[in-house]
């Protein structure tokens, strides 16, 4: 049995030939298809490449080099007439639907940067050192955490973005960045347990570390250098609409 696959709009379509007169059916569904989507004739000149029953129409079989998945790269990349719209299309996207694979999912990972000073009530911790203070942004599970380095030992405070009521960002050109947020309930405490060079980090759920302040102020004030955070932030607000509105 031949099998015919090619991928459309992140979801794949197949359609099975068991003879000839199957082929014929197979093509008429794939034009349908290609014509209901933005840059048909660059899809339908890619895809007539494709062999079929194991040979291309001149007999020949297609080799993905990287010449023609730059040539690909170019053809995809095009303005729309008449839209005003750019549609690009991934190397990588194209090469997988070549290959009959779907491309895998990019992972949401944590965003982190230096932080010069954290205030909670009367508590303040000021770094003196690179990484006394890492402030991270863990999208994929909506949380923010704070990370103070003391004495070669991690403590952590983590904050659930759902618990941020208030935000308050301030970055101006060539002056320290703040954000100030208030949260709506006690985070939570961790510190670092039996450290090991070049190991993940293995955190132990502890008491307030902050002398109680974290625990009964709801307003954290985190300051870093100029222009540190300001990629950071705006990657977090893009990915959390909540946390773009209060803002």
């Amino acid at each position: 049995m031949h099998v015919i696959d090619w991928t459309m709009r992140g979801q794949e379509r197949c359609w099975y030939a068991n003879n000839e007169n199957k082929e014929e059916e197979e093509m008429s569904q794939f034009k349908k298809l290609s014509q209901s989507n933005e840059g048909y004739d660059v899809v339908n000149e890619l895809f007539s490449w494709q062999p079929i029953r194991g040979r291309g129409p001149l007999g020949l079989k297609l080799t993905k080099t990287p010449a023609l998945l730059e040539l690909i790269q170019k053809k995809l990349t095009l303005t729309s007439k008449g839209k005003g719209k750019q549609t690009t299309c991934d190397v990588q996207t194209i090469s997988t639907a070549i290959q009959g694979r779907k491309p895998r999912s990019q992972k949401l990972q944590a965003s982190n940067f230096q932080a010069s000073s954290l205030r909670i009530g009367d508590w303040e911790w000021k770094s003196i050192y690179e990484g006394d203070i890492v402030a991270k942004f863990y999208i994929s599970k909506n949380k923010l955490a704070w990370e103070i380095l003391h004495e070669g030992l991690k403590s952590k405070i983590e904050i659930k973005c759902s618990d941020i009521c208030a935000l308050r960002i301030t970055c101006p050109k060539d002056l320290p960045g703040m954000l100030d947020i208030m949260v709506s309930a006690v985070p939570q405490f961790f510190i670092e347990t039996n450290p090991q060079p070049r190991r993940s980090t293995r955190w132990l759920a502890t008491t307030d570390f902050t002398g109680g302040q974290a625990s009964t102020h709801s307003r954290h004030v985190l300051q870093c250098g100029p222009g540190i955070m300001d990629k950071h932030i705006e990657n977090l607000l893009h990915k959390d609409q909540r946390l773009y509105l209060l803002s």
